[in-house]
């Protein structure tokens, strides 16, 4: 806001500035972009400043309450997030964060827990575990909501254990009403909402009207124009420039008038007493002179602006009217969703904090049953990896998921808008403008920026994944696919065991992999829950060890690591990879 007034007011001081000749030139250049830039900003920071407002009452009336939450992304910067919650833990809320791209790792950067506080019909506040970050989240459609809840990163999401509850509570003026047996629906604390005005309806069919009305009257001006009549003026005195004062018979009521006028400085001599000009025959403008300039009258720039108005306004009304009936249809029901059940697997029974000293301990049995029971949750129609993932031989840029991690093709994006951008320039000189052209070199210069840190750290550990791939066999130990919780739905981790290993032996080392398949199908391409594997690669510190499991390679995320299950936190870790054990 502050910003949006500076440049306003630098805008009026640029209009004042106009009124020296020598200032005229730079104030037609500035004076235009400072308007736009500072009603663009203010009016930003009010609507700002609105839902910061909103934001403030929830917080202040309502408490913190920790999920289990999935970010799941939607295109180029659309996204979800989904929470596991009510009484049970067997209800799913599908929210629609309203934050920028570049705050979306708030979201994911949080091992799979989000604090929230507000109303599932209405809408809330998202936050990071700690509340310092604030995200406001508003209920997607049932319609969008149960084709999110249909995707792979969400459907272990009812059957992970509960996180810790916040140990902080929001402070406001009003206590909170929480409804009884539920965390996850709670009360207003003052009084109920009131029922929902249509007014957003009434508002697109009044522009609508308004605009079409607009259209209509200005067309009957203008064909109403057309029967002006044409009159002969006499000139009583003129200056060099065309200014003149004439008189003339109106053709209404006969009277004789005498006004200004803008006569026609290269007419003939012999005529230079002689003029003639139109007369306005409609609306309020009736009796104005003009002339074939139409100079002279307000009437036809008030035509113009109210038909171009009007079809403007009919056209905003008319497609935020079809908007508006789309969405209504979309959030027939908003809520919390019950979690879907899947075929051969049962829900948990109650949902424990993992752990403490009911649980058995963490061994190969244990892990190997919520393994099985994860790879059925992720279901049985998942489509086979995609060409390319495993191949062994040739460079690493044929590897799709090891060029997905380098993320050079992301790189490559703004490099290619700068390259367009200066080859249009160069070809056809003045077709793209100063701030296109500005906007390519800050552009390209972070697709630089991003590309040689990629060429220094992305691709030389590519590189060395791909050799370590045909290196000989390190060791064959036994594993277990797991699901590490992560923002943005489950990370996949192979749990290693010796291979000579009962089911009573713990866990000996971790590795975590690189998801296989696209965005929306991370876990398409991932081996069996439980089975060998053979480690490939050369030992050195770090140990990039590169597991084949039935004759392909599933690239790591990160390097080799050995376990200590005496360690505290290396116990934490376990307990909370490996839920609800009984």
């Amino acid at each position: 806001m502050n910003a949006g007034l500076a440049l306003l007011a630098a805008a009026l001081t640029v209009v004042v500035a106009s009124a020296s000749a020598s200032a005229e030139e730079l104030a037609a250049v500035l004076g235009p972009w400072c308007f736009s830039l500072g009603a663009g900003a203010l009016g930003l920071g009010l609507w700002l400043r609105g839902r910061v407002r909103r934001m403030r009452r929830v917080l202040g009336a309502r408490p913190w309450t920790a999920h289990a939450s999935v970010a799941v992304q939607r295109g180029g910067s659309g996204a979800a997030v989904v929470l596991a919650g009510g009484p049970r833990g067997d209800e799913l809320l599908v929210l629609a964060p309203l934050t920028t791209q570049w705050r979306y790792h708030l979201l994911t950067d949080t091992a799979g827990v989000l604090w929230w506080c507000g109303d599932p019909r209405s809408g809330g506040v998202l936050a990071p575990p700690g509340g310092e970050e604030l995200i406001r989240a508003r209920p997607l459609g049932a319609r969008r909501a149960r084709r999110t809840l249909d995707l792979p990163q969400v459907r272990a999401l009812s059957h992970r254990p509960p996180p810790r509850p916040p140990h902080t509570t929001a402070a406001g003026p009003h206590t909170t009403a929480v409804r009884p047996g539920s965390l996850w629906l709670t009360v207003p604390p003052e009084k109920p909402p009131r029922r929902r005005r249509r007014w957003p309806g009434l508002i697109w069919l009044a522009l609508l009207v308004a605009g079409l009305a607009g259209v209509v009257l200005a067309t009957v001006w203008a064909e109403q124009s057309e029967s002006d009549p044409q009159i002969d003026l006499t000139v009583l005195s003129e200056q060099s420039d065309g200014r003149c004062v004439v008189r003339w018979n109106d053709p209404f009521d006969h009277e004789k008038r005498t006004g200004p006028y803008r006569c026609d400085p290269d007419r003939d001599p012999l005529l230079d007493d002689w003029e003639s000009g139109f007369v306005v025959s409609y609306g309020p403008w009736k009796g104005d002179l003009y002339n074939a300039d139409l100079e002279g009258t307000s009437a036809f720039t008030v035509m113009d602006t109210v038909g171009v108005g009007g079809l403007l306004c009919a056209l905003v009304g008319l497609v935020g009217g079809a908007v508006h009936l789309i969405r209504r249809r979309g959030r027939a029901a908003a809520g919390p969703l019950p979690a879907p059940a899947y075929a051969g697997v049962d829900p948990l029974s109650g949902r424990p904090w993992p752990g403490g000293p009911a649980a058995p301990p963490l061994t190969y049995a244990v892990c190997a049953a919520a393994a099985t029971r994860q790879a059925a949750l992720r279901g049985s129609d998942a489509p086979p990896h995609r060409p390319g993932a495993g191949v062994r031989t040739g460079p690493w840029w044929r590897v799709p998921v090891l060029l997905e991690a380098t993320g050079l093709t992301r790189a490559l994006y703004p490099l290619a808008y700068l390259v367009g951008i200066g080859t249009l320039t160069l070809v056809r000189p003045g077709t793209v403008s100063g701030p296109m052209q500005v906007l390519a070199v800050v552009f390209g210069a972070f697709g630089l920026y991003s590309l040689l840190r990629i060429l220094r750290e992305g691709v030389p550990l590519a590189r060395q994944l791909t050799r370590q791939a045909d290196g000989p066999v390190a060791e064959t130990p036994r594993y277990v696919l797991l699901e590490e919780p992560s923002g943005t739905g489950t990370d996949p981790v192979l749990l290693l065991f010796p291979a000579d290993a009962d089911d009573s032996a713990p866990p000996r080392a971790l590795l975590r992999l690189l998801a296989p398949g696209p965005r929306k199908r991370p876990w398409a391409g991932l081996p069996a829950p439980v089975g060998t594997a053979e480690l490939r690669g050369r030992r050195e510190e770090p140990f990039w060890a590169v597991p084949w499991i039935d004759g392909r390679p599933h690239w790591p995320a990160d390097a080799y690591e050995e376990l200590d299950p005496a360690d505290p936190e290396t116990a934490r870790y376990l307990e909370e990879l490996v839920p609800a054990r009984r």
